[in-house]
């Protein structure tokens, strides 16, 4: 127990200190937008591809309309699965509530993407869209 511990601490920091070197990179390109922005700019973008980054059963329970689904806590099938997308395209993901977005968006800009986050995921748009 005090190994898986020491493991997940380890692990948090690192993401920690990730998402710092990923916020002073000015290389970065991605963005995060509230639902109703996100919403809005997704709508207006003739270049977006919409992501779930969730499981599928996640996926299947519900999902914005029109997105594609592709399981970002699988690294090797999102891996090879973000290999068939147009770079020409801006990448609008989100997940659950904004964490594997997060680390889907590193994977993405890393590979030359732009992207475009969902601000607490799809907990947030249900919560705006479906009330």
């Amino acid at each position: 127990m005090k190994n898986v511990l020491r493991t997940t601490f380890l692990i948090v920091i690192m993401y920690c200190f990730m998402a710092c070197v990923n916020a002073s990179d000015n290389k970065s390109n991605d963005i995060i937008l509230e639902p109703k922005e996100y919403m809005e700019t997704l709508k207006a973008d003739s270049t977006a591809f919409l992501l779930d980054v969730r499981r599928a059963s996640e996926y299947a329970e519900g999902h914005i309309p029109g997105a594609a689904q592709l399981d970002v806590t699988n690294e090797a099938e999102f891996l090879k699965g973000i290999e068939s997308l147009d770079k020409e395209k801006t990448i609008y993901i989100y997940c659950r509530s904004g964490r594997r977005s997060r680390i889907a968006a590193k994977h993405l800009i890393d590979k030359g993407f732009n992207v475009v986050d969902l601000k607490g995921g799809y907990s947030a748009w249900e919560t705006m869209f479906n009330n």
